[in-house]
């Protein structure tokens, strides 16, 4: 070992012992460094690795026994040799089972130190050399693994299932993806014919008509395929197996579950209908008024004209707020929003909210009670969301509240969340809408909620928003009566200090 490659630290308390260590051995050519605690040396020694560490026993804080321990854990392979002025035969033996190499007692000379570091370089030498040599016999073993095994081995730890058919029509290899994908039975005896097996008679169906075909040219065959009255799915690949002159000689089939792809890709169809049901009315709107405006019909009243065009207006606005509704759950779902997590005072988000929408509230004489206590702890959140969530939230007690009716507001805090309780006397939600409140889209339709506008997506954005800081949201409600909206943000308590 090149002695420039070699790296010692000496972790000792000592200033007079480290500085002498380091000035022998750097004299010697070793890259030394020092650590005037167990603290110190722990924290240099995550940083670079180190071939022999010299270690005093008496240190303050991490002494030199919890510092070996601790460095046999990073690795095992280091040399460690323990330097103290307090030698003992009980400290010998405790050290040496921690791990230390050797014991150099205090006070040592320079030729002391030079040689139980040359000794101990010597046996991380063997050592190191010990360990390449098992890792070269272990890789020598692992090259020596026949085909056979290594080919099972990559079978069995496939995700995909895997059914090998021979040309009688037997199974002779399988995996356990395939016995579950499948529910094969019998698997305990292979070489028995497939219908001992296989049960769904699709499959059979397809790996026969390959087997039967004895065409050369006979290519992969895709199919989808349904296991059980669950909905379960699977798309086989089944491809010949060819010999030399090739004739066909079995089957090699592979199954993939794409049960899940086949209910994202219904979901997304549903999906791409609803937005385009919700944007279509809006624009037929648009366009309906500004045809109006454009016929002769307007002629030259400018007042009807400007009424209509409002109304336009009002429909592209809402539009709008569709769209960004939707670019938001999309950036949202896609983990492209960036959270800048910040401490934030859940009541200075309230009462500004409340006196932004005031003036939609006193349209309706709607009334505010807000309960906040003085003391309330602060949470650690993306104020922006914050922002959104109770805007989403307060916005929809003022539009679905009744005239004369009253928003209460209350906040309080228990040993795990910060609770927000937002409570309206408006028309309430039935029984059976209620579940279905934080779906896309999804809107309360009734005579009392016809005439009032939304996308359908405040609360499904709330619920996300609520979800991505770790809490939860939940509803009370009584058609008629009003409802209660009680918002969950966890976050830290201060703990009490001890006397």
């Amino acid at each position: 070992m090149n002695k420039k490659q070699v790296h010692i630290l000496v972790v000792d308390d000592e200033f007079g012992i480290r500085e002498g260590c380091k000035r022998a051995l750097s004299e010697d050519g070793y890259q030394v460094d020092s650590a005037n605690d167990g603290s110190a040396g722990l924290q240099k020694i995550n940083k670079r690795s180190y071939d022999l560490i010299l270690v005093d026993l008496m240190m303050p804080g991490i002494n030199g026994l919890k510092l070996i321990k601790k460095v046999q854990k990073i690795d095992s392979e280091i040399i460690l040799i323990v330097i103290t002025g307090y030698a003992t035969i009980e400290s010998a033996i405790e050290a040496t089972k921690s791990g230390a190499y050797d014991y150099l007692p205090k006070p040592f000379t320079p030729d002391d130190l030079r040689t139980v570091v040359k000794r101990g370089l010597e046996k991380r030498n063997l050592r190191l050399e010990a360990l390449q040599l098992y890792k070269e016999r272990e890789q020598r073993l692992l090259e020596l693994t026949n085909e056979k095994s290594r080919l099972q081995t990559i079978i069995r730890c496939m995700a995909d299932g895997v059914l090998v058919i021979n040309l009688q029509g037997q199974l002779v290899l399988w995996n356990v993806s395939a016995v579950k994908m499948l529910h094969l039975t019998g698997t305990d005896k292979s070489g028995l014919s497939l219908e001992h097996y296989i049960k769904n008679k699709s499959v059979i169906k397809s790996l026969k008509q390959i087997l039967d075909s004895q065409d050369s040219d006979c290519s992969m065959m895709t199919r989808e395929i349904e296991v059980d009255k669950k909905g379960s799915v699977l798309m086989a690949k089944i491809a010949p197996i060819l010999d030399k002159k090739n004739r066909i000689l079995g089957t090699v089939t592979v199954l993939s579950d794409i049960t899940k792809l086949k209910e994202i890709d219904k979901i997304k169809s549903q999906f791409v209908s609803m937005v385009a049901h919700e944007i279509r009315a809006p624009l037929a709107a648009i366009e309906g008024w500004l045809e109006v405006v454009l016929s002769d019909e307007s002629r030259e009243d400018n007042t009807q004209n400007k009424k209509w065009l409002n109304r336009a207006k009002e429909r592209s606005h809402a539009l709008l707020d569709l769209v960004n509704d939707l670019l938001t759950i999309n950036r949202m779902e896609a983990g492209k929003i960036a959270q800048k997590m910040e401490t934030v005072k859940i009541s200075d988000i309230i009462n500004k909210i409340v006196e932004f929408l005031m003036p939609e509230a006193q349209k309706k004489n709607i009334s505010f009670k807000i309960h906040i206590p003085k003391d309330l702890a602060v949470i650690q959140a993306d104020k922006a969301d914050m922002e959104k969530l109770f805007t989403n939230l307060i916005n929809n007690a003022i539009k679905y509240n009744k005239k004369n009716g009253k928003i209460i507001i209350t906040v309080k805090k228990d040993e795990s969340y910060i609770t927000t309780r937002i409570e309206d006397t408006g028309v309430g939600i039935s029984s059976k809408n209620i579940q279905h409140i934080f779906d896309d889209f999804f809107r309360v339709e009734d005579e009392t909620t016809e005439k009032i506008s939304g996308t359908g997506l405040g609360l499904t954005i709330a619920k996300r928003i609520v979800d991505s800081h770790l809490g939860k949201i939940e509803v009370k409600s009584e058609l008629g009566k009003g409802s209660v909206f009680s918002i969950f943000l966890p976050y830290s308590p201060k703990k009490k200090k001890r006397m």
